[in-house]
């Protein structure tokens, strides 16, 4: 279903994120060319001028909130709108949600991101979108090409799940396969520079994030708590690699608290596999650093950080925690022992409610969110389950 995506009147243009640069309404693959140059790299925020209205016009889901995004009308597969489930309340907490981005048309929370940036795609004439992803963007990215009637490759590894693969194909995007996940932003960068493709994903070293046309879409998960809510919780724990989506979410409460619907932001927690965020804080890297590690955790895999995510965490009152695969596994199996699936960074996210209270960073009678970011269906498994047996 091809269509002419309405772009928001309101849009003014970009902003650095350090604030020291400032864009009209243009494409900024590579982040605010002036930092880049003094070796700070980061990404850039849309502007808009005036104020849009509030509460978000009467309809469902993401393209509720067009007045607050670069796009009012762009292709939709129905995004957003996603349960906040109710749990037990544990570490003296006074109240516990799970947001439910698995409920999303393909399953993960890029779909928030995924239809702004097709939508500038068919804005500019794009040849076609790209996507250099693990899983969940490649196939968001691929639903929403299909839908927008726009080619579609992807970069992936050999380490694409038989899931993923399955699903895509059906779409009939592209596969470019690569080594290893570094390897695939050379590719990409290529792609994009020498060929003509429109990125949806970070193809820089050191990165600067997604496509900032589309990382616009995940203020609406915030829209939406505060919405559910009345208010905003205290926390919000947050699956956490590069950090597009904490970012997106932290931008959508300074936004509401800006306006003065909700009290304050609350303080944005990024839940990682590897510590990257949490040596940065602590002093002991650079968010320019590669960091080492392995992990089971594939969504928020990856050795690198960006100035992005370290603004959401630190700029809210927030922190990292590292989680391991161990205790991610055991997040995971609380929670499927409540009947709800989630991707092991984003059990991660859930194991990490302990610890966190235990460092002060949650307090007793606090509230908090957890953001589940995908289902476990389409993930690695270790190893093989054994047979059923004939009963």
């Amino acid at each position: 279903m091809t269509m002419s995506p309405k772009r928001n009147p309101r849009l003014a243009g970009f902003a650095a994120l350090d604030g020291l640069g400032r864009y009209g309404v243009q494409d900024m693959f590579e982040g605010c060319p002036r930092a880049a140059a003094a070796g700070v790299p980061t990404s850039v925020a849309a502007v808009y001028g005036g104020r849009a209205p509030w509460p978000a016009p009467s309809g469902r889901g993401v393209a509720r909130y067009g007045a607050r995004l670069p796009y009012e009308t762009f292709p939709t597969l129905g995004e957003g709108a996603t349960p906040l489930l109710p749990l037990p309340a544990q570490c003296g907490l006074a109240a516990l949600w799970l947001k439910r981005e698995f409920a999303n048309p393909t399953g993960s929370h890029k779909d928030r991101m995924s239809p702004l940036a097709v939508a500038r795609a068919l804005d500019v004439g794009a040849r076609g979108v790209l996507a250099s992803s693990s899983g969940n963007a490649a196939l968001s990215a691929a639903a929403y090409a299909a839908a927008a009637g726009l080619p579609c490759s992807v970069i992936v590894t050999p380490d694409l799940t038989d899931a993923y693969r399955r699903a895509i194909v059906r779409t009939g995007a592209r596969f470019v396969v690569c080594g290893d996940s570094l390897a695939r932003w050379d590719i990409a960068a290529r792609m994009v520079r020498d060929e003509g493709w429109f990125p949806l994903t970070n193809h820089m070293l050191p990165p600067v994030g997604s496509n900032p046309f589309g990382v616009q879409g995940y203020k609406t998960i915030a829209y939406e708590i505060a919405e559910d809510l009345g208010a905003a919780p205290d926390a919000v724990l947050v699956p956490t690699a590069r950090g597009d989506l904490i970012w997106g979410i932290g931008a959508g409460f300074l936004e509401l608290a800006e306006e003065g619907v909700i009290a304050r932001p609350p303080r944005l927690i990024a839940v990682e596999p590897i510590p990257r965020l949490s040596r940065i804080l602590a002093g002991k890297a650079a968010v320019t650093d590669s960091f080492p590690g392995t992990t089971r955790q594939f969504s928020t895999a990856g050795g690198t950080a960006t100035d992005a995510s370290l603004r959401a965490v630190r700029d809210s009152g927030g922190t990292a925690l590292h989680v391991t695969d161990e205790a991610a596994q055991r997040g995971q199996i609380a929670l499927a022992q409540l009947g709800v699936d989630a991707e092991l960074c984003a059990g991660g996210a859930y194991a990490a409610i302990g610890a966190l209270h235990e460092a002060g960073a949650l307090r007793e009678g606090e509230t908090a969110v957890v953001i589940l970011t995908a289902g476990s269906a389409r993930e690695p498994t270790d190893a093989a389950l054994p047979p059923l047996a004939v009963t």
